[in-house]
């Protein structure tokens, strides 16, 4: 059997496995981000954020969770170890925010125009 042949079956075996795994494992599923970047921002970006009074937003409260994925991550600025709560700060060209994570809340805890 020439090579061409065998690398024929092998492209088809290859080409029928791939088609196998997408169908049975990964169609119609939802992936959560699996950077931590993006796990941080897909936690943020939910409509129970507390805001507190002390904090005017110049913008309606539904469009935070826009604001807040168009932002980066600054894990160098952020506090995440060695507290029960963990602290964010996320920055983008127009806006810097911090947001505290519990179990059972995430609270604005600042926020500022840039």
């Amino acid at each position: 059997m020439s090579f061409a042949r065998r690398f024929g079956y092998f492209l088809f075996g290859v080409g029928l496995g791939s088609l196998l795994v997408y169908v049975l494992l990964i169609r119609d599923r939802d992936f959560p981000a699996w950077l931590p970047e993006g796990r941080v921002l897909e936690e943020l970006a939910v409509d129970s954020v507390i805001i507190p009074e002390s904090i005017v937003l110049p913008f309606a409260d539904s469009l935070l969770s826009q604001r807040v994925m168009a932002c980066d991550v600054l894990f160098n600025q952020s506090v995440v170890r060695d507290q029960p709560c963990k602290e964010y700060q996320l920055e983008s060209d127009a806006d810097r925010m911090r947001f505290e994570i519990c179990d059972d809340k995430i609270t604005l805890m600042n926020y500022e125009r840039r």
